[in-house]
């Protein structure tokens, strides 16, 4: 269903109300517009009339109509219809607008290209035109008919300026006006109009017929009449405005029909007028037929490819111009300046066909033509033409023909290159007597820092082209020395490389895949590689007869850190695919040994891990083991710089191996070590077999491995029992002290310097780290249990009991003390009763502890307060006073709370030992004596509230930690 009357279809119902439709002509609805004054006509007939007309048409009539009325905007009877580009599939598809099949039922009422423009075209509506399967594809190319784009984007208007000189052939006719000034005895100015019966009314002389005349012939015949009849004045004729003239357009046109043009309009303006030719008419055969015969013919090849415009004939009145649809077309694609589709004459050569494309392109190889064609039976064939040969430009080409006119290869012939490390890398010209300082020139030629011992030139072999490489040594070639300053031969490339570059493998990378791609079964690709400590390790070019040092060189030579003495070559069979290994010294220059293809140099570092290094290769080697070979790695452990999984090398001793993974540690123990051997007997029986070795005895250490082999290097005993015990507070020389096994709290301490003046030795603090682990390990599991009881209170009854709401109150306290506790690991010693002994009995005295590794010694500052915690009014410290016992203190500090057990209470010591409050003298209970840094603690009545004992364990355990803490922050130790 439309959706609104489109502009066209108003032309159609204004054209039929003011019946200008010719029955004869009736492509006349297309090509004259409405006028305005129509269009208002139209507006005004009533709904019921409006649907009628429109159903007449087939057209569906949408409401409002006076908005599709208002959208219907004139145009001028020269106006030509906007074409897209030529040869696209929306300019062919835009031809008709209206179509009707069937009972006069409308197909589609809008444009294909609006459609498309839109995203409405269905699968369907999609389908390409026949115009458009007139394009041919052409290799990758869409070839377009030639020509045709030259109605692509037509102006507004074509009829001619109206101020340009009038030719002195014109025609006079009904319409034109003719501008007449009289001067010398009489002036004036007469503007007469040509009128239907062909004549002026010259008021001076009277009717005159003028219709046929031409211009200039008009011209002299004012000129004698006016000396004739009015003596003493002379005429001056000059045209006015020109009358316009009706011809038409058909056959193939864009838009056939009747067209009204000016008078001095040309074949070409009634083409453009009509929005140009239809892809399948004929641009070359344009016939002008007037009275029913053929005026003259227009070849529109001659105006766009010579600029020829004699044959444009001018028009006279009811001429019409006729397109026939297009002939014999061939194609040309290619190395040609124009390719596209030509309309050609009956006979048309190769030859032909190229100049109508402009001529070849500079790079166009003519000799590899081809012409494609259908052949009698419809099967498409090919044919191979020679445009250089006679034989060749004078083929005959047939209707459909294409031809294909092909470059020259891309690849240079007779040059050589040089790349890399240059200022101006490229081509250079190939001459027989070509030399490598001929293309490098001097040094200057180069970049900073160039690589002047090892270039690679690269060259190509035999018809084949394989590649093949040459070490250069540069700097001897620009000394022109003979040797090195090699001549060169066509297509071959120097490639030089930066001192420091290491990139150098990856800038090779094409040319090992083109290696790789040559390799066959019988010859592997000639490629080495190099791994671990060189400037740019990978994959490069085997040459001819190459070192190792020539391996090194390419790649950049060794890192600062590589070990000379020793590397390792890995050889692949290119059969089997099985390794072997050789163990190389690089240090020495005149090696023997030449690499071979597949090969694969390690060079280690005497820093670094070789883990890495070997884990490539050794998976390889590990999934290429079967049946009857052992797999060759062999593994050490122990006390070697880099343990690990190595390549077994036949006839390597230990001692290599030790070498290989590094040498040893300085904590190697000399006097033994283990060699395991996994043994398969005759009766495939598996077992291990254990080699002692002795590193010290020359013979054990040349003992030769087998594959599958492990050695272990032992490490002296104890070398790594590093043990250090903390020394801080009121010593002398405080630190950290490195300790034997077995060594005492005195022999520190005497190490230490002993206590100072100020340190009160009692209130020495010892940690251990062991302790400390322990206490963590109980106060995990007393805040296990508290957690339980905790929640289990919370389950239980009503909190109005008060024994209850004690009993909860004191377990969250608990669990919440527990929460925040720090384990200290503190160990009572008494350090007075060591110091009191003589250096001599010390060693042997109870109190001096065997020291562990990670033990503090904490010695204070005298202490001069007394502090009381737990459940008191106040819990502070206070000044000592040495006549007060516990009881005063704890009158002091408010006295005991309602939850505080004073029959429990207790007092710790500053040397971490626990006296209880007051103590029984036969029957009386005396206070015990205080002493600076004791402290006095009041533990909550947990009888008071739960029967369980842990409750009060936990509660002292929390009191302890809390002293101890305090201590520490006195001192300074945490």
């Amino acid at each position: 269903m439309l959706t609104m009357l489109k502009p066209f279809n108003v032309l159609r119902a204004l054209l039929l109300t003011c019946s200008l439709t010719i029955p004869s002509f009736p492509f006349l609805v297309y090509a004259t517009s409405p006028t305005a004054e129509q269009v208002e006509q139209f507006k005004k007939l009533s709904p019921s009339e409006q649907k009628a007309l429109a159903q007449s048409f087939g057209v569906a009539l949408p409401a409002p109509i006076e908005a599709s009325a208002q959208a219907a905007t004139p145009t001028s009877a020269t106006t030509p219809v906007p074409r897209p580009e030529a040869g696209s599939q929306k300019a062919t598809s835009n031809r008709d607008v209206i179509s009707t099949d069937g009972a006069n039922k409308p197909s589609k009422n809008k444009t294909y290209a609006e459609a498309a423009a839109k995203g409405q075209l269905d699968q369907a509506e999609s389908t390409p035109s026949k115009e458009t399967q007139a394009e041919v594809n052409a290799g990758d190319l869409v070839l377009k008919p030639f020509g045709y784009d030259l109605f692509a984007s037509s102006p507004t208007t074509f009829a001619p300026a109206t101020d340009i000189p009038v030719p002195v052939d014109y025609l006079l006719g009904p319409g034109d006006t003719l501008i007449i000034q009289l001067y010398g005895k009489e002036n004036s100015t007469q503007e007469l109009i040509v009128n239907r019966e062909g004549s002026i009314q010259f008021p001076q002389l009277g009717p005159m017929v003028v219709n046929g005349l031409k211009f200039d012939e008009f011209k002299q015949q004012i000129d004698s009449l006016v000396a004739e009849k009015m003596i003493g004045v002379k005429a001056n004729v000059t045209m006015g405005a020109l009358r316009s003239i009706q011809v038409f357009v058909l056959g193939e046109a864009y838009r056939p029909g009747a067209y009204t043009i000016s008078a001095l309009s040309t074949m070409t303006n009634a083409l453009f007028a009509c929005g140009g030719i239809k892809d399948i008419g004929s641009l070359r055969n344009i016939q002008l037929k007037r009275g029913g015969e053929l005026i003259a013919t227009l070849d529109l090849y001659d105006l766009l490819l010579r600029g020829d415009t004699v044959q444009d004939q001018r028009l006279q009145p009811g001429d019409v111009l006729f397109i026939p649809p297009v002939g014999k077309t061939v194609g040309v694609s290619g190395e040609v300046k124009r390719p596209a589709i030509y309309e050609v004459n009956a006979s048309t050569t190769a030859e032909l066909l190229v100049d109508l494309a402009g001529g070849f392109q500079p790079a166009a190889y003519p000799s590899a033509s081809r012409v494609e064609r259908i052949d009698a039976k419809g099967d498409r064939t090919v044919i191979d033409l020679d445009l250089k040969t006679a034989s060749g430009r004078s083929f005959n080409m047939k209707n459909g023909d294409t031809l294909m006119v092909y470059s020259v290869l891309a690849k240079l012939e007779n040059v050589v290159v040089m790349n890399g490390h240059v200022h101006r890398p490229g081509y250079f010209n190939w001459r027989a007597d070509l030399r490598i300082a001929d293309v490098v020139g001097n040094i200057s030629d180069l970049k900073p820092n160039p690589d002047l011992q090892t270039a690679l030139l690269k060259r190509e072999m035999g018809s084949e082209r394989l590649l093949s490489f040459e070490l250069v040594d540069l700097a001897a070639a620009l000394r022109k020395d003979n040797l090195a300053n090699r001549y060169l031969k066509p297509r071959d490339e120097l490639i030089v490389f930066g001192a420091s570059d290491d990139e150098r493998a990856k800038s090779l990378q094409k040319f090992i895949k083109t290696l790789a791609l040559q390799s066959t079964r019988s010859q592997p690709a000639n490629v080495v590689k190099v791994s671990g400590h060189v400037r740019a390790q990978g994959a490069y070019p085997l040459t001819p007869n190459m070192s190792l040092k020539q391996l090194l060189s390419l790649a950049g030579g060794l890192e600062p850190d590589a070990q000379q003495n020793l590397a390792i070559v890995a050889q692949k069979d290119t059969v089997t695919g099985r390794y072997t290994f050789l163990q190389i010294s690089l240090a020495d220059s005149e090696s023997s040994y030449r690499l071979r293809a597949q090969d694969q140099l390690f060079v280690l570092s005497n820093t670094q891990s070789r883990t890495d290094l070997f884990a490539e290769i050794l998976g390889d080697v590990q999934s290429y083991s079967w049946q009857g070979s052992a797999t060759p790695i062999v593994e050490i452990g122990g006390a070697v710089r880099f343990p690990g999984l190595y390549p077994y090398v036949a006839g390597a001793r230990v001692q290599d191996l030790i070498q290989m993974a590094g040498g040893l540690k300085e904590q190697a123990y000399l006097l033994s070590g283990e060699l395991t051997r996994r043994i398969v007997d005759n009766e495939q029986t598996f077992h291990i077999e254990h080699i002692s070795i002795e590193l010290k005895n020359p013979q054990a250490i040349n003992q030769v491995l087998q594959a599958r082999d492990q050695v272990m290097i032992q490490q002296i005993p104890s070398w790594n029992d590093k043990k250090t015990v903390t020394v801080k507070g009121e010593v002398r020389f405080p630190g950290e002290y490195p300790i034997s096994n077995g060594e005492t709290l005195a022999q520190v301490l005497e190490r230490a310097g002993g206590i100072t003046d100020q340190a009160d030795a009692k209130g020495a603090m010892f940690l251990r780290t062991s302790l400390k682990d322990k206490e963590a390990e109980a106060l995990d599991r007393y805040k296990s249990q508290l957690d339980q009881e905790v929640a289990q209170l919370e389950k239980e009854a009503s909190t109005s009991d008060s024994k209850f709401a004690d009993k909860k109150a004191v377990g969250a306290k608990l669990l919440s003390q527990v929460q925040k506790a720090a384990p200290m690991g503190r160990l009572v010693i008494d350090l007075p009763g060591l110091l009191a002994q003589s250096p001599e009995q010390r060693l042997a005295a109870a109190q001096n502890v065997i020291l562990r590794d990670g033990d503090q010694l904490v010695v204070p500052m005298q202490i001069q307060e007394v502090s009381i915690l737990g459940e008191v009014q106040y819990a502070t410290s206070h000044l000592y006073v040495k006549k007060l016992n516990a009881h005063e203190y704890l009158s002091k500090s408010g006295g005991v709370t309602r939850i505080g057990d004073k029959k429990r209470a207790y007092i710790i010591s500053r040397d971490g030992n626990v006296k209880p409050l007051s103590k029984r003298v036969l029957f009386f209970r005396v206070s015990s004596k205080v002493e600076p840094g004791d402290t006095i603690i009041v533990p909550m009545d947990i009888d008071r509230v739960s029967p369980m004992v842990y409750w009060t364990s936990v509660s002292q355990i929390l009191f302890q930690l809390a002293t101890t803490a305090a201590a520490l922050k006195t001192v300074g130790a945490i």
